[in-house]
């Protein structure tokens, strides 16, 4: 059996691997714009 403290600290990992996706995908969708926009930026 699980003690309440461990819960507590799987509660919380969790949340921050669902966070760090978001995070993750937030910071790639940037990058692949910045990229687009250094690549086409005379051209547009």
């Amino acid at each position: 059996m699980q003690q309440d403290d461990d819960e507590d600290i799987g509660g919380f990992l969790s949340a921050i691997q669902a966070r760090s996706g978001v995070i993750i995908a937030t910071v790639g969708l940037i990058a692949w714009v910045a990229l687009l926009w250094f690549m086409f930026a005379d051209v547009l």
